[in-house]
This record gives structure tokens, C-alpha cells and sequence, in this order.
């Protein structure tokens, strides 16, 4: 899918929009109409084409010759998917300073000159773009990628794709305590069945800049019997249940070194597939246990650890925590017993001796809570 821009110039008897629509409506009704070739259009295409900072040539085609061929009152052009924010920024700051305005209809935003966005309460989307681009720095050090280039083009590029799915990101990020890393950023939404959470981190390992999206969904319904289960845990391990890293669907456990720009969009491309999927169809509780039961299947690449082909499922069922289990009981069908026993099984195997006992009465205790307690909800129950 293309990621198109609008530049264009507010007409000087109109006034400047005060809503985003209000901008909209004047751009779509503009680009129906024919002009000359417009000037400042000409002169932004010119500082476009003379940029490096990504490169000697990091456009789609060449912006002169495309200015050129506009004869619309509004010039329509993509941006490439490597270096997507940076590329982004420098056309506003290059418009804007030139008295043009620009419309991504992928943010939702419209980015009005001298600097004005639009709509004002989604300002912080754009706040946070430019911070991380601002971090990053220069895109083209011949000694590789630095950690502050990854961890700032990411949070730019991450902040892009989550933004207009409803996703918000706190001014002071939370730290995981699951990983040695520093945390950038958290994404929040709710969702009909609790909410989901993206943490991006960073951190150097080996010498290398080192990325982490930690991804985690939860159910209020599954926490409220991890609540009733195990009273003596927190929070977060109440709402720790479908969790993941970026990364996964790429056989990279946790930390993915960035060597090159193409290990960082990498990670982006798995974010918008599968990841943004997994993300839409788990908003449901019904949706999650698809996920994790394996009604809707994700492979993931061969492991030498692992005598069987893995899924995303398997992940889910055997990751420490119960949520595959508990969903399984409210919503599965008749496997839920299998399931049950496959967990136990899991814990005698993988667990440390010390620990061993400890968590296969857990499993028992939680399967007999459900049993008890719990009732079905599933076509099957």
C-alpha cells in the first residue's frame, strides 16, 4: 500500500482550517482542480532531490521531474518505506517553510504552515515522530547503524503505525522488568477485551545497537481468575498473558541486533505483517483465543530445539503464564483437557528441579479453580 502526501497551498481568500476535515475537504476539492505549474512546488522538489540525509537518491522517482508534471492545485506523491518518518519530516519542514501545507491521511493529520497540526489533540502523534526522528540523527554513517539512529527511527516509525489504529504512548515510558534494556516508549489501547500494550526498548549487546518490541494482550476476564488463583502476584503478572516479541516470526528471540538498516526494517515489516493482524484479531476475547488455540495459525521458523514444526500457538500454550489455558476453558472446545495435561507436562519438563513442584501445583490448582468455579462459555462447553 502507497503512503501518499499532499502539498498544497491554502488559497489566500480562504482562511486557514481550524479542523482537520475542514483541511480535507479544501485539499480534496483543490486536487480537482487544474493550475499551472506551481512554483513552490517546483522549489520543494528541488530541496527534495538536494536532500542526502537518507542517501543519495531516497525518493520514489524524482520529485523534480514529478513537480513538474503536477498540474493540479495540490501534488500528490508516496514515500518509500525505508527511512519512511525521516523522509516525512524533511517534506513538512521543507514545505512548511516555503508556506505549503501537507496532508498525510495515513496519521490523520494535516500539517499546516508556518507549524500548525491538525487536529490539535493528536499533536503529541506528531511530537513524538519528530522527537525520535530528532534522536536518530544522521542516516547514513558509513560505520553502521549507532543506537540512537535505531531506537529513534523506530519510535518514529512505530509511533506512525500504531497512532491511527488508537494506540496511545504516555510522555513518561514504564520499564520492563523482563529485560536488561532501556525503555523508549509504551503503546496503549483498550480493547473490548482488556487492552494491549507495545514496549519498545533498547540496548547495546556485543557491541551491536539492540532493538525490543515486547508485545503483550490481555483479557480482564483471564485476569480476574489469575486474580482469584494466585492472590499473592501483582498486576502485571495478572495481565501478562499473550505476550511476544517482534522478532519472533523471524526466529530472533528477543534482542535483534541491528547491524544494518535492513535489520531495523525488518522488524517494521513484521510489524505490519503479522503483527498489526494478530493486534486487530485479538482485540476480542473470542479473537484471542483463536490465536491461541490455533484456529487461526501463525508458523514460526524451525528451531533445532524444537522436534516438531512450531506455532504460534505452541508459543502461546507453553510461554509461562495460563492464559492460553483459562481461554481454552471459557471458550475452546472439547481439547481443553489435552491442553491441560500438555501444560503440565511442560512444566516437568522445562522447569528447574527447585521449582518444579511449585509450578505443577499451580497448573493443578488453576485447572481445578476453573473446573470448580469458572463457567464455559464456548459453542462446545
Amino acid at each position: 500500500m502507497s503512503y501518499d502526501l499532499r502539498i498544497w497551498e491554502i488559497p489566500a481568500d480562504q482562511p486557514q482550517p481550524m479542523l482537520f476535515e475542514e483541511a480535507a475537504r479544501s485539499v480534496f476539492a483543490l486536487e480537482g482542480q487544474e493550475a499551472d505549474a506551481h512554483p513552490k512546488f517546483k522549489a520543494l522538489a528541488e530541496q527534495m532531490a538536494a536532500y542526502k540525509g537518507c542517501g543519495e537518491a531516497p525518493w520514489l522517482g524524482d520529485p523534480v521531474a514529478e513537480a513538474q508534471r503536477c498540474t493540479r492545485r495540490v501534488w500528490v506523491f508516496s514515500l518509500p518505506a525505508d527511512n519512511r518518518m525521516r523522509l516525512l519530516h524533511t517534506v513538512v519542514r521543507l514545505a512548511n517553510a516555503l508556506g505549503l501545507s501537507v496532508l498525510d491521511d495515513q496519521l490523520g493529520l494535516a500539517l499546516l504552515a508556518p507549524k500548525t497540526v491538525l487536529p490539535p489533540q493528536r499533536a503529541s502523534v506528531w511530537r513524538d515522530i519528530v522527537m525520535g526522528v530528532q534522536e536518530a540523527g544522521s542516516a547514513t554513517s558509513v560505520e553502521g547503524p549507532s543506537l540512537d539512529w535505531a531506537r529513534g527511527t523506530m519510535r518514529a516509525e512505530l509511533t506512525a503505525l500504531l497512532a491511527p489504529l488508537g494506540f496511545i504512548s504516555p510522555r513518561q515510558p514504564l520499564d520492563l522488568p523482563y529485560y536488561h534494556a532501556q525503555t523508549q516508549a509504551n503503546y496503549f489501547r483498550s480493547t473490548p477485551a482488556g487492552g494491549q500494550v507495545l514496549t519498545l526498548a533498547s540496548s547495546t549487546l556485543n557491541n551491536e545497537p539492540s532493538i525490543i518490541i515486547d508485545v503483550n494482550v490481555f483479557s480482564e476476564e483471564i485476569a480476574d481468575v489469575l486474580r482469584a488463583v494466585f492472590p499473592e502476584q501483582d498486576e502485571m503478572y495478572f495481565r501478562r498473558q499473550l505476550n511476544f516479541y517482534v522478532g519472533i516470526f523471524r526466529g530472533i528471540f528477543a534482542y535483534v541486533p541491528i547491524k544494518s538498516h535492513a535489520d531495523l526494517y525488518g522488524m517494521l515489516e513484521e510489524m505490519r505483517e503479522p503483527v498489526l493482524g494478530i493486534l486487530e484479531t485479538t482485540r476480542t476475547s473470542l479473537g484471542m483465543e483463536s490465536i491461541m488455540s490455533g484456529q487461526t495459525a501463525f508458523a514460526l521458523p524451525w528451531s533445532p530445539n524444537s522436534p516438531v514444526p512450531t506455532t504460534f500457538a505452541m508459543h502461546a500454550q507453553q510461554n509461562y503464564g495460563y492464559a492460553a489455558l483459562i481461554s481454552a476453558w471459557l471458550y475452546g472446545g472439547d481439547d481443553f483437557a489435552a491442553l491441560a495435561e500438555a501444560k503440565r507436562d511442560s512444566e516437568e519438563r522445562n522447569v528447574f528441579e527447585p521449582m518444579k513442584a511449585e509450578m505443577v501445583e499451580r497448573v493443578d490448582r488453576l485447572v481445578a479453580y476453573l473446573r470448580a468455579n469458572v463457567q464455559r462459555k464456548g459453542a462446545k462447553a
